[in-house]
């Protein structure tokens, strides 16, 4: 695609306050359902998105969990302080999580 197009679909995007994947998922699904519309749900999309941001979140919490297990079992003690940050760490992407379940949750009422 030209800079053009891209500059034109990047404003789209954040003229419906998504991400340019989102729109160009939304765009693509409007086209094969035969509608010119592209319909956005943005509490939903921004769920989506939540969820999506918060999986690479949590499988870089498990990679450091996994470093400290790993200092563990070789016998040895994690750093001062590091599994007290892997566990606020946890918490704070959990809550994130029931966040977001909940944004689905309301959006199905």
């Amino acid at each position: 695609m030209s800079d053009t197009e891209k500059t034109e679909i990047t404003a789209a995007a954040r003229q419906r306050a998504v991400t340019v994947a989102r729109f160009l998922a939304a765009a693509g699904l409007a086209v094969a359902r035969g509608s010119t519309t592209v319909h956005t749900n943005e509490q939903l999309d921004a769920a989506i998105d939540e969820l999506v941001a918060l999986r690479t979140a949590i499988s870089r919490v498990g990679n450091n969990v996994n470093q400290i297990a790993f200092v563990y079992n070789a016998g040895g003690q994690p750093l001062p302080g590091e599994l007290d940050r892997a566990l606020t760490t946890v918490n704070r992407v959990l809550t994130r999580v029931d966040d977001a379940a909940d944004i689905l949750v309301k959006k199905r009422l």
